[in-house]
């Protein structure tokens, strides 16, 4: 850390902890300021320290021609507008009996990208750790006892300075001439009230680490940086993280922030944004889709009440396939689909009010991204639980074809380009659940249908389960279902090498689990499929029958393929195969059917 002797005007470098006490500026940069770089201008190039003095050894004594801040008094940049703030924060200092001051314009060498990175990541703790801070607010006029005119300063809308205001413990604010205007202190109710931070935050009664991802966001939600990755980089004290600069990056900056932030906490209020909607142009067709994270603070305005649940055991890594996890994914009922959306509970709330949480969307195996990034929903109890898995949450869309000559902009096709090949099934809306699936992390619930892992990894399974009512000498008789439909060879889209089967689940059952085990571990290859199922002697079935012998009355299951075109579900053609009950007599219960299952005669090895 680079101080400025008020004594001797001479700068000195101090490492570790060993750093003596010392007062620190907040302001807004303007014209000519005072820059480290002005500092060792050529008017001070023909001093024998100055190589010294750009390996930054400045504090040693045997060197008898320092460059110091005194020259830079009597220099000609005595006349920088920048200049005078910083020797009234000297002479301020001073008069507290301290000896060093910091000031961010002249104590950093921003042309040595190692030291610049440095201090932005030290930041934080150097305004912490200050004896005083003196904040000089260029743009508030002298006139007037009272703060009124303190919201509308610059100060309050540029991002750097807003750490420096948490941070700092004993701050005093002066206006444009210097006159003492208030302290922290006494300032605290106007100063949450102007940037939305809470007074307990402002005191240090209340740990940053305790306070929503979604709700810290919020206060930089309106301020701005000249550089447009500093927005990012502006944060990082805030939240107790460290990264490189990579000034060029632009928003991906910000990006980087937020996986920075999700590699250190589990609080996933972090993915609780929302775009402002647009105002100007036509509402979008259809639906939205984009990555889990914000493009900028911008989209956590208006989240400065957002209080994060205390949870434990979600973990997260990231990785080149997005943000890995286990959350526990939850369902909400689609009527008029028969499906389930997806929706990802944040275990946040506004005041500790309802639970919130986002919709997502699947886009490809075990990989989700987020839909409708305008809105948050409220959780109702009636959400279902997914089956706990491991998913990818997106940062970034994947790269389609998509249109951009339409307007308004039209994604209704999206997630159809992310799907190659599927199989669709079409389940009764009533009476019936999905107890289980092979495999389980290819189906999407929302168009219930099964994406194909790779060439020719195209088998897949369902268990159906549940109760139907039949009409019974007038009354209602409940008869119980326990199925299995098996599929394979669904991906060749020719009706000779499509094979199915509808089986009691009851009567296979110890054979269904180890062939489920044995297909899990070929990929679910349809070229293998039919040689194992036979082996564990799973018949073909056209369809099953349940019946109550009791009462001589049952229910049938069958199934029927249709190759379709549905351009908003894949955009290749693809096989739709709808399950449908009907309820039976006893005369009119047929005799089961069983068929061996037929070999890939293409398949190497089995010719």
């Amino acid at each position: 850390m680079r101080l400025i002797n008020i004594t001797t005007g001479s700068f000195e470098e101090f490492i570790g902890r060993n750093i003596p006490k010392y007062a620190i500026l907040s302001h807004t940069w303007e014209e000519e300021e005072v820059t480290f770089n002005d500092v060792i201008d050529s008017h001070h190039r023909g001093k024998k320290s100055y190589a010294k003095f750009l390996k930054t050894t400045l504090s040693n004594t045997q060197w008898k021609e320092r460059v110091t801040f005194k020259d830079v008094i009597d220099s000609r940049l005595r006349s920088k507008k920048g200049y005078a703030k910083i020797a009234k924060m000297c002479e301020l200092a001073s008069k507290l009996g301290l000896k060093y001051a910091w000031v961010d314009t002249c104590c950093i060498d921003k042309s040595s990208s190692a030291e610049l990175t440095e201090a932005i990541n030290s930041m934080y703790r150097w305004y912490e750790r200050s004896e005083v801070c003196y904040t000089y607010l260029s743009d508030l006029p002298a006139a007037g006892p009272n703060c009124n005119d303190l919201q509308n300063c610059r100060w309050f809308t540029r991002g750097w300075t807003l750490q420096e205001l948490i941070a700092s413990r004993n701050v005093y604010f002066f206006d444009r001439d210097w006159n003492i205007r208030g302290t922290k202190e006494n300032l605290l109710e106007e100063l949450s009230r102007i940037t939305g931070i809470n007074i307990r935050v402002l005191r240090h009664e209340q740990p940053l680490s305790s306070v929503a991802i979604a709700q810290k966001m919020s206060w930089a939600a309106h301020r701005e940086t000249t550089r447009i990755e500093d927005i990012a980089y502006c944060l990082l004290g805030i939240f107790n993280v460290h990264m490189p600069l990579l000034y060029g990056e632009e928003e991906k900056a910000f990006r980087r922030l937020q996986e920075e932030i999700i590699k250190s906490t589990t609080d996933l209020s972090i993915f609780a944004w929302r775009e402002p909607i647009p105002r100007d142009t036509e509402p979008p067709k259809g639906p939205i889709y984009c990555g889990v994270l914000a493009e900028s603070p911008l989209a956590f305005s208006g989240c400065e009440l957002f209080e994060k649940h205390l949870i434990h055991g979600h973990e997260f890594s990231v990785t080149n396939n997005g943000i890995k996890t286990q959350i526990q994914i939850l369902g909400e009922y689609i009527p008029e689909k028969g499906g389930y959306r997806y929706i990802l509970p944040l275990y946040c709330s506004v005041s500790f009010g309802k639970p919130l949480g986002i919709r997502v969307r699947m886009c490809g195996i075990k990989q989700f991204i987020r839909e409708d990034p305008y809105a948050l929903r409220k959780l109702r109890s009636s959400l279902g639980q997914m089956h706990p898995a491991e998913r990818y949450l997106l940062t970034e869309l994947p790269a389609m074809n998509l249109r951009f000559d339409s307007e308004p902009f039209d994604m209704s096709s999206y997630i159809a380009q992310t799907r190659p090949c599927v199989l669709q099934i079409g389940l009764p809306f009533i009476g019936s659940c999905l107890v289980d699936l092979w495999p389980r992390e290819l189906f999407d619930h929302e168009d219930q249908l099964f994406l194909e892992l790779g060439s020719g990894c195209d088998t897949c399974a369902m268990r159906l389960k549940g109760q139907l009512f039949v009409q019974v000498n007038g009354g209602l008789k409940e008869i119980e279902f326990d199925s299995m439909f098996i599929v394979v060879g669904w991906s060749a889209l020719d009706i000779e090498r499509l094979q199915c089967s509808l089986i009691n689940y009851q009567s296979f059952s110890t054979s269904l689990t180890e062939l489920q085990h044995r297909l899990a571990d070929l990929d679910y290859s349809s070229s293998s499929a039919p040689w194992y199922l036979n082996f564990y002697k799973i018949p073909k079935s056209q369809s099953v029958v349940f019946k109550d012998l009791g009462v001589n009355v049952g229910v049938s299951i069958s199934f029927k393929p249709t190759l379709v075109t549905d351009p908003k579900i894949c955009l290749s053609k693809f096989w739709r195969i709808e399950i449908s009950f009907r309820s039976l007599e006893a005369e009119d219960i047929p005799q089961t059917n069983y068929e061996d299952w037929i070999p890939d005669p293409y398949d190497f090895g089995y010719v």
